[in-house]
């Protein structure tokens, strides 16, 4: 199959190559999709490219997804970029859409910048290396909630609605005891939500992320924090942000973000219709690693009532050492992808191709706006 790349920018959005986009077409976008493209505070113009469409033998076969966001490093930000959503339709996958497709965004980029990549398919993971991504991994943690997905994947459903009540109530004990647990840890403190027109509250949060003192990191400034509290990609709506404050004072000491979406199927172990919760992004002001653990699993229990589950991924050994003394199980890992163009000012810096050095979450590219 001869196959073809055309870019497509936002103001072609209803239309492309002479064809009305409308809702069933292949290269339909979405108004939630649309609304967090227009309002990316990166973007330098309405006219940015936003999707790379490929053709197979004059037919269009596959799209990428591609958007501005800014990573840091030594002191200074830099325009970088993400890929969302790479869809090869299944009779075009003999041909190199997989490859080029998500190539195409890198060229966004230009020759200095830093190209992310996040919580991709096991299927992508190998084609974005090929591209050139060094993969940054971080364990995987599930706090369970309802346990009805779970026991449907085990046995047959008769048996399952005998089983589920039962497990139901010894996971109501669990979390009963939990919030015990966390109230007792913060006895001087109050978690409040963020308003998404509090300006001055997404600033404080960006400060606790610039805090951090590894070189490289996803500039989340107060830009991206607004801009993630009010759009999504997906209809099951944008991220929720939690402050924790001091009751006398009234300082933010931490932070979260957090999300909620509906997934039909949810792993290769066949759990189905599952509401789960991601923690996606947080931080604590220097000191305070101890009380952001506990902030943390209260985040995961608000969900305990609207999701079958809470999710959470780090890199830092003592959260993950906490969570598991919590009794959340490991469940795979999520992932980071990084490519660093030739021309960035540390690609030749060895530090940049370790995880150590940077601040990672699974927040990063598109994902908390999936």
């Amino acid at each position: 199959m001869r196959s073809e790349i055309f870019s497509r920018r936002l103001d072609e959005l209803d239309s492309f190559g002479g064809e009305e986009i409308g809702l069933g077409h292949f290269l339909y976008v979405s108004p939630e999709r649309r609304k967090a493209f227009q309002d990316n505070p990166y973007l330098e113009s309405q006219n940015d490219i936003c999707e790379w469409v490929g053709y197979a033998d004059g037919k269009p076969a596959g799209f990428n997804y591609s958007f501005p966001i800014r990573v840091w490093a030594d002191g200074k930000s830099y325009r970088s970029t993400t890929g969302s959503c790479l869809n090869v339709e299944e009779w075009a996958r003999k041909t190199d859409l997989g490859l080029i497709l998500p190539a195409k965004g890198v060229e966004l980029t230009g020759k200095d910048g830093i190209a992310i990549a996040a919580a991709c398919s096991q299927m992508a993971i190998p084609l974005h290396k090929i591209n050139g991504y060094r993969y940054f991994f971080m364990p995987r943690y599930i706090a369970l909630w309802k346990s009805r997905s779970v026991v449907e994947s085990l046995m047959p459903r008769w048996l399952a609605c005998l089983v589920a009540p039962m497990a139901n109530a010894f996971l109501w004990m669990y979390r009963t005891v939990l919030r015990v647990m966390v109230a007792c840890k913060m006895l001087r403190y109050r978690t409040e939500e963020v308003a998404d027109d509090d300006e001055k509250t997404m600033q404080e949060m960006a400060e606790i992320v610039a805090s951090d003192t590894r070189r490289f990191r996803e500039d989340h400034d107060s830009r991206w924090f607004k801009w993630h509290l009010t759009c999504s990609f997906s209809p099951n709506g944008p991220c929720k942000g939690f402050v924790l404050k001091e009751n006398r004072t009234g300082a933010v000491v931490a932070f979260a973000l957090a999300k909620r979406r509906f997934h039909e199927k949810a792993s290769h172990r066949g759990f189905r219709n599952v509401w789960l919760a991601s923690i996606m992004e947080w931080g604590c002001v220097p000191g305070r690693e101890q009380l952001l653990k506990w902030f943390l699993a209260s985040i995961a229990l608000r969900y305990a009532g609207s999701c079958d589950a809470t999710e959470f991924a780090t890199d830092d050994t003592q959260l993950g050492a906490f969570v598991r003394k919590l009794g959340w199980r490991q469940v795979g890992e999520a992932n980071v992808g990084v490519k660093v163009m030739k021309n960035f000012p540390s690609w030749g810096d060895s530090a940049i191709k370790e995880q150590s050095n940077w601040r990672i979450r699974p927040g990063m590219g598109d994902n908390a706006l999936s």
